[in-house]
């Protein structure tokens, strides 16, 4: 024994012991930590395989339309305080799912649309109609991007073509079967035989999906045939050069139909923020045949020149089925080899009922 006192011969094992204690703290400090980080990582991997599976989404999709949902769609598409009530509108009076679902799906928002179109027209409601056109092409311009058609074979055999063989002549052409082989055309009538590109020669068509997205087709003729009803027809073969065209701002129709138009005189009355402009039909009437139309103009076929740049007054089915009246400004002039002139025109005043009417043909909103 040494003459060391006794505390001072017992100070090395309580330090020991002491910093045992602290290595054993920290050793269930870090079993802890990552314990819970483990059981973090385990419900959230839990949680997102739940939010991605098809119950998850199922319930989401059919869960009732919110205030937060629409305003979300609202402020996405820049709508209008008119176009979101009009929205709000829809939700409310038919029960809808999850709005933000919803909108991808084209045909049943079509639909929903639709009957609100009816209970807008039923009750004669022309600003709330405008304002429900105005809100549908917004949303079907954000939600409805379809996939771009890269080859024929996934054309609907209803394509319709336009085919141009010479200038100011559109032909349009029902395509009525798309095989793996070739698709088959019907030839209108109003394509005349001379007109007929030659086999293995290379053509171009025009056409437009079901959102009015046109489409350039570079193809070749195979053969021509005669169908079991009589009718001719252009087989051509399948083609994977199809290139997207600029959409038009407003959708148009096809119409081919008879309409009159009148010259119109101008007349200015009052100045300043009282200043009307009154455009004035002269009583005299030319022939003429709407090709096709939209909300903000048209084309005219006439047997007359017109120039550009003047106005113009026609009377004519709107809507393939009652007459209307505008005003517009003819835009270009074009002269057909055969002598024809087609008028483009701008209208600059067309009574808003009208501008509904036009577009709910395009929609076929009046069917």
């Amino acid at each position: 024994m040494t003459g060391l006192p006794l505390f001072l011969l017992q100070t090395g094992s309580t330090i020991q012991a002491r910093a045992e204690l602290n290595v054993f703290k920290v050793a269930i400090i870090i079993v802890a930590v990552v314990f819970v980080i483990a059981l973090i990582y385990i419900i959230s991997r839990s949680i997102t395989s739940y939010m991605n599976s098809p119950a998850y989404i199922e319930k989401k999709k059919n869960r009732p339309t919110s205030l937060k949902d629409i305003t979300e769609i609202a402020t996405s598409c820049t709508l209008v305080k008119e176009e979101r009530d009009v929205l709000m509108k829809i939700c409310k009076t038919h029960p809808t799912p999850n709005i933000k679902y919803l909108v991808h799906d084209y045909i049943a928002m079509h639909d929903f649309i639709k009957e609100q179109f009816k209970a807008f027209d039923l009750s004669h409601d022309e600003i709330g109609k405008q304002h429900l056109f105005e809100m549908q092409k917004k949303l079907f311009k954000i939600f409805r991007q379809q996939g771009l058609i890269k080859n024929s074979k996934n054309l609907s055999d209803n394509t319709v073509f336009t085919l141009t063989v010479a200038k100011g002549f559109h032909h349009k052409l029902q395509m009525i079967e798309n095989n793996s082989e070739a698709m088959i055309l019907v030839i209108p009538n109003t394509l005349k035989q001379d007109e007929f590109p030659k086999p293995l020669e290379k053509i171009n068509f025009i056409f437009e999906l079901d959102d009015g997205t046109p489409y350039n087709l570079e193809s070749r003729v195979v053969r021509y045939q005669t169908g079991k009803d009589n009718t001719q027809q252009m087989v051509i073969v399948h083609s994977d050069k199809i290139s997207p065209l600029q959409k038009r701002e407003q959708e148009r129709a096809e119409l081919n139909l008879p309409c009159k138009f009148h010259s119109v005189k101008v007349s200015v009355e009052g100045t300043g923020k009282k200043e009307r402009i009154n455009y004035i039909p002269s009583e005299k009437s030319y022939e003429g045949v709407l090709e096709d139309i939209s909300t903000g103009g048209c084309r005219l076929v006439a047997n007359i020149p017109i120039k550009a740049e003047q106005h113009i007054y026609i009377d004519g089915p709107f809507n393939a089925k009652q007459n209307d009246v505008a005003v517009g400004t003819i835009v270009r002039t074009t002269k057909r080899s055969d002598g024809i002139f087609i008028l483009h025109i701008k209208f600059i005043k067309i009574d808003i009922k009208v501008t509904n009417r036009i577009q709910a043909m395009v929609c076929k909103y009046d069917e």
